[in-house]
């Protein structure tokens, strides 16, 4: 096994890969987590699979004031690059459901609107961003963050996503639906290994 300097961007990399996946998973509209600093890091080469990461950082969640969150995270990046990395973490403790009003507030407005939403460029080009869109970039980023995951290699670096397009699709059942088109930027070519 082989220990990692936590700020060296290999040990980045493959944080920035379990933020994807957390953020997928426990993600929402008025809820999105940010990686703190790596404070530990090894890579171990498994024969035959990949290169595996054992990293330790917090989380935060950049939205709603609460206090940070140390995990424990394993990303396997497979030999096969058609594969996407195994990314598995363990919370020291499970983030409380703080935002469930907020959340509910948002899925009824949704809900109740007569129109369909449409909205493009989310932020603007000027880094605007309506207060009654925020909650739609916050789930698009929750969504990118298993796209993000599932397409990362140890040579790619997701971080930074903007809406170009969403629209609303109107359901008969209870569901919310978004169909949004991001633009997802890769860093890999800006940083220097």
């Amino acid at each position: 096994m082989e220990v990692l300097k936590p700020s060296e961007y290999p040990a980045s990399r493959a944080a920035a890969v379990a933020e994807n996946c957390i953020n997928y998973s426990l993600g929402g509209p008025h809820r999105l987590f940010e990686q703190q600093e790596v404070t530990s890091a090894y890579r171990e080469s498994i024969e035959g699979e990949g290169n595996k990461y054992y990293l330790e950082f917090a989380i935060k969640d950049a939205l709603n004031e609460e206090p940070p969150i140390n995990c424990m995270v394993e990303v396997l990046y497979y030999t096969n690059k058609q594969t996407a990395p195994n990314v598995t973490y363990t919370l020291q403790t499970e983030p409380k459901n703080y935002t469930e009003a907020k959340d509910k507030e948002f899925y009824n407005r949704m809900k109740s609107r007569s129109e369909t939403l449409y909205a493009e460029d989310i932020p603007d080009k000027y880094g605007n961003i309506a207060p009654d869109m925020e909650p739609i970039l916050h789930l698009a980023l929750a969504a990118c963050g298993f796209v993000k995951w599932q397409n990362s290699t140890e040579e790619t670096f997701y971080r930074m996503a903007i809406i170009k397009r969403v629209k609303q699709v109107k359901r008969d059942d209870a569901a919310l639906e978004f169909q949004y088109n991001m633009l997802i930027h890769e860093m890999v070519s800006q940083v220097k290994v």
